[in-house]
């Protein structure tokens, strides 16, 4: 048998399952791919990852970099990389399905129509990687317990032929400065596009689809995604909304796969341009890159505060604490920065700490080593609509402040010294004279100082509520540390600080799948309703887990995610021999908030215990739909 018969043959019994009517591979095109083809095996953090993709490795690799030494001192990294794909309009609800616009039914003026009115071909194998990305790859842990494989950070790179430039999302504002050291009015947000990444891990698991520029789910777009198609070409459509990947950040967020002991798992990566997106003609057949950087081993990691201590911007409450950050929904996002103030990398905060209303503080992780070009940003929950280029509107994720730390900061404050932005200069001189604002997080602003893990913003820019960009990022006052020279910080104690738990203590995580028939009923007419999902991804409702140690309790607030089907307790410190007994459901908006009693059976409650190995434990229950709810332990941990 000729080597191309046998590696034909070989190709055509890996044809993966996992997608729905796959075809034989042509020996043609096992041919037109050969030489491109390799296996690759790469060992990093707590697990290895292998490029199983054979034909439809192309345009996909898995680069070295940070995450474990091996011999010879070379890095090995945890990043799947793709380069300057180019991909067509298609449409898929999941990225198992795709379909491909046959007939682009223009109107009689040659304007777009509605998806109903397109006919469209299902996918075969010949469109992988020649129409969307397709690729295979194999994780395996490294350890005899469970590994939580989680996203470090994400770069998806797009041209636009319309402006003639690239789009970049990578979940960072991109804030440039001009000449005169004043942030750019126009250079900080990024045009719509509708592309879509997928992860697939088997059959009988629903696919996790992402859409790279949502910062956070509700910047997501819904489109009608196609599902299946007739013998004519009429497609039969789906409401479809990816995810954001802050969804999968480690420390605010669950890990994008979970391995068990040494098993491994097969994961099938797809990206496509969602042909019934927004402003898919700008992109199709345009110059695609994406980076995904995965890690499980978060030793050089550690958890960083944002407090808000603000004082008001006007005149008449600049001496006030207002503490105004967490006001009207907005959400913060920490980015860091490469020495040059280049490549970010972003994870949005997760709040840790409330007044009973609003948020007052935040944590995120952030590497050990990085002291400075760190910025905190700002934003609203939902899109607005502002000019990115002066003219035109487009519907972004609109940001409204910046705090920064960085060697040009205090240039920056200095370049608004005139009008409302005069009040910034004043506050950075009142906190240091002689040095202004801290360009290192450390306690005395050097790079050879005390490295800080708590940020205190104590003041906006002096613009106030203001519709214009450049004054939105134009940088706010704040400080690392409370012994900063005539900083006056106080005694506000972060929620969490570090890694390692003290003595007494151990770590707990903990999520909460919510039944989809779960409703509360007297609530559906409330803020839309939508029954009880819905008002947890609205943030209209709460749900906290509640621990007992000693007959002392303590409530630690939940995050929802997706659309509030599960609720998730991040990377929590309690004290040893504590007791998960109860999840209490809140309505922040009412005098007494707790409006209902999820207690945990006494039979399936775990109690948090000091061990000499592991000090973290995750464990899994389901609410279910008997009564006002009932909760069931999920999953195999022990009780």
């Amino acid at each position: 048998m000729k080597l191309k018969d046998k590696f034909c043959n070989l190709l055509n019994g890996l044809v993966d399952s996992r997608l729905n009517n796959t075809k034989k591979v042509t020996t043609s095109y096992v041919a037109l791919f050969l030489v491109l083809s390799i296996f690759a095996v790469s060992t990093f953090s707590w697990f290895t990852i292998r490029d199983t993709a054979t034909i439809d490795s192309d345009p996909f690799s898995l680069e070295s970099a940070a995450g474990m030494r091996v011999n010879k001192g070379e890095e090995i990294r945890n990043t799947i990389t793709v380069k300057q794909a180019k991909l067509k309009e298609a449409s898929s609800v999941d990225g198992r399905n795709m379909f491909f616009p046959v007939d682009r039914g223009y109107g009689v003026k040659g304007q777009s129509v509605d998806t109903s009115e397109m006919k469209f071909r299902e996918g075969t194998v010949g469109d992988k990687n020649n129409g969307y990305i397709y690729s295979d790859f194999t994780l395996t842990g490294q350890t005899g317990g469970q590994v939580e494989v989680y996203v470090k950070s994400y770069k998806v790179q797009v041209h636009n032929r319309n402006t003639k430039k690239d789009e970049v999302y990578d979940g960072a504002t991109h804030i440039t400065v001009d000449s005169n050291n004043k942030p750019s009015t126009y250079l900080a947000y990024q045009n719509p596009c509708p592309i879509r990444i997928a992860f697939i891990r088997n059959s009988a698991e629903a696919s996790t689809v992402i859409d790279p520029t949502a910062i956070i789910d509700n910047y997501a777009d819904e489109c009608q995604a196609v599902s299946s198609v007739n013998s004519l070409g009429s497609a039969t459509t789906t409401k479809a909304k990816g995810r954001s990947f802050s969804d999968y950040y480690f420390g605010t967020g669950a890990p994008l796969f979970t391995l068990d002991g040494l098993k491994s798992q097969n994961i099938t990566m797809v990206a496509w341009l969602e042909a019934t997106g927004e402003n898919c003609d700008a992109y199709e057949g345009q110059d695609v890159s994406i980076t995904v950087e995965l890690e499980s081993n978060w030793k050089d990691m550690e958890y960083v505060t944002f407090v808000d201590k603000t004082k008001g911007d006007a005149d008449n409450d600049e001496n006030t604490e207002l503490r105004w950050v967490g006001n009207a929904g907005c959400f913060l996002v920490m980015t860091y920065y490469d020495e040059n103030f280049a490549n970010p990398k972003s994870v949005v905060m997760s709040e840790s700490k409330s007044d009973g209303k609003k948020p007052i503080e935040w944590i995120a992780y952030l590497p050990k080593d990085k002291i400075t070009n760190i910025s905190f940003m700002r934003y609203s929950k939902v899109k607005e609509k502002i000019k990115l280029d002066g003219t035109n509107e487009v519907e972004v994720g609109r940001i409204y402040n910046v705090w920064h730390t960085t060697a040009d900061v205090n240039k920056w404050i200095a370049a608004n010294n005139s009008g409302k932005g005069e009040k910034a200069f004043n506050w950075s001189q009142e906190i240091n004279r002689e040095k202004g604002l801290q360009t290192y997080r450390t306690d005395n602003g050097t790079a050879t100082g005390n490295k800080e893990n708590t940020y205190y913003a104590v003041h906006g820019n002096g613009y106030g509520d203001t519709p214009t960009v450049a004054e939105n990022v134009a940088p706010c006052i704040g400080y690392w540390g409370t012994t900063y020279p005539n900083s006056s910080g106080g005694s506000v104690e972060p929620t969490t600080t570090e890694q390692l738990p003290i003595t007494g203590e151990t770590y707990a995580r903990a999520d909460i799948q919510i039944d989809y028939n779960l409703w509360l009923n007297e609530y559906n007419s409330y803020n839309g309703g939508g029954g009880l999902r819905n008002l947890l991804s609205q943030d209209v409702l709460v749900l906290k887990a509640v621990f007992d140690s000693n007959g002392t309790e303590t409530a630690y607030k939940m995050k929802p995610q997706g659309g509030g089907d599960k609720c998730v307790l991040s990377k929590t410190s309690v004290k040893s021999g504590s007791r998960l007994v109860r999840f209490d459901l809140y309505d922040p908006a009412k005098e007494v908030p707790i409006i209902r009693n999820y207690p945990v059976p006494p039979n399936i409650q775990h109690t948090f215990t000091e061990s000499a190995g592991s000090n973290e434990y995750i464990i899994s229950y389901n609410l279910v739909n008997q009564g006002s709810g009932k909760v069931e332990k999920a999953g195999n941990w022990e009780i």
